[in-house]
């Protein structure tokens, strides 16, 4: 019996092939365009422009690169997009009806650029690679803002004199800080870095603040109180009995703090949805939308052709009539439906759809905290579009970590899959399909 070796130490005993000095450059390069995109996509350089639209020339050109040398996991990410690719697909076909025929041929190229970094990046790295990333993007992002607003830099504050940090607008700001938020809310779960991720909390929750935007001050409130069910999913009965009391008790708090600082609820739930009680603002943008879309309700103005600002078009007489340089509805819902009528918002809400199932199936088959980084970036999604343009969007941090995890939970499916199928005996299900498997190692 002592000379009987078990087939699963068989397999972790097999020696690794070691990684040539060409593999390792390549793989320093998806590293650096991971960071690199995920720190422009975030609207860090929007203070500064051209940097800005030189950046994504070097994206593209990186990415175009790697999409060759790798070919192999760029044809595998293409494939696991699945319906992410009817984004750019009906993008490109409203060309025919669009009112700016360019714009939206230019818009579309960039947007499916943007889909295919976002599955490149999926096929590439795993979940926890993303989330750990994207906490470091944000964490910098929100030090150089705090550092600016706390300078009383001029273009950390708009026009208002509300904290916007080194993003376009507050809203960005805030939701920006929520991501923050949930990142080190995950990692601090599996016990990566225990100190650096409670600071990062406390840097986005200062900032959420200053931001006053609604929106992420709602979601914000909302994960004190479910954040403590969800890393418990599969915990031991006692401590999912101690988070749920943890999160009632959190709740008990929010409630306390609304009556015992006379805060109005409605009104921060109003001004969440771009609604305010004295109907000015958002909703008046909002009720343009409305009409716009009853003239061309199927198939809408084309792709990125509306807010083009020329002179006699609908855009710019939006602009007169609020006096200021509005390039979106501020709600990714109404904007979908402008320049795609409801064709297009059918298929956004659909890829939704099936992005939340999978979603949902990671958290369920997940081994640890971060699998539920897919679940929390769809709730943020959906509840974030109702104030700003982020679904559907070219260069987009949204379409970005949509593209991305979309590819992972498709991978981790495949994984489940095959395990379940009896192609790793002796392994759990669970165990042999990490979300995601360690990436890189297939389709090079």
């Amino acid at each position: 019996m002592a000379g009987l070796t078990h087939p699963q130490a068989t397999a972790v005993s097999a020696p690794v092939p070691r990684k040539t000095a060409w593999e390792q450059l390549l793989r320093k390069l998806e590293w650096a365009l991971l960071f690199f995109v995920l720190l422009v996509a975030a609207y860090a350089l929007s203070q500064y422009r051209p940097l800005e639209t030189l950046s994504w020339y070097v994206i593209y050109l990186a990415a175009l690169g790697l999409f060759v040398l790798r070919y192999g996991s760029f044809l595998s990410a293409v494939l696991l997009t699945g319906p992410l690719l009817l984004w750019p697909l009906l993008a490109g076909l409203s060309y025919f009806w669009s009112d700016n025929p360019s714009q939206t041929l230019r818009s579309t190229i960039q947007l499916s650029m943007t889909v295919f970094i976002g599955a490149y990046i999926g096929s590439r790295f795993s979940l926890h690679d993303l989330c750990k990333t994207l906490f470091w993007v944000l964490l910098i992002c929100g030090l150089v803002s705090l550092a600016a607003l706390l300078g009383q830099a001029a273009f950390s504050y708009d026009h208002n004199g509300i904290a916007r940090g080194i993003f376009p607008h507050k809203n960005v700001l805030g939701g920006r800080m929520v991501l923050l938020l949930i990142c080190s809310t995950l990692l601090f779960a599996v016990a990566w870095r225990r100190l650096m991720t409670p600071f990062a909390a406390i840097v986005a929750l200062f900032l959420i603040a200053a931001s006053q935007s609604g929106t992420a001050i709602l979601m914000a409130l909302g994960l004190c109180t479910v954040m403590p069910v969800f890393l418990t999913w599969r915990a031991p009965a006692p401590l999912r009995l101690m988070s749920y009391l943890i999160g009632m008790l959190a709740a008990a708090v929010i409630v306390w703090i609304i009556f015992a600082y006379d805060i109005d609820p409605a009104g921060v739930a109003l001004d969440a949805l771009g609604k305010e009680r004295t109907l000015t603002g958002r909703s008046v943008l909002w009720d343009f939308a409305m009409g716009l879309i009853d003239q061309r309700p199927l198939l809408g103005t084309g792709f990125d052709g509306f807010w083009d600002g020329r002179d006699g078009s609908h855009s710019s007489y939006i602009q007169h009539v609020f006096g200021q340089d509005i390039k979106n509805f501020h709600n990714s819902y109404l904007d979908i439906a402008v320049q795609l009528g409801l064709v297009g918002l059918g298929v956004t809400l659909f890829t939704g759809l099936w992005y939340g199932l999978r979603a949902l199936w990671g958290l369920h088959h997940g081994v640890d905290a971060v699998a539920a980084l897919p679940a929390f970036i769809f709730v943020f999604v959906t509840v974030y579009s109702l104030s700003e343009y982020a679904l559907f969007r070219q260069h987009s941090l949204i379409q970005i970590l949509l593209g991305a995890t979309f590819v992972m939970a498709a991978r981790f499916l495949e994984e489940s899959s095959l395990s379940r199928q009896g192609s790793n005996p002796g392994v759990p299900a669970t165990a042999a399909a990490r979300f995601p498997p360690e990436a890189g190692s297939r389709h090079s």
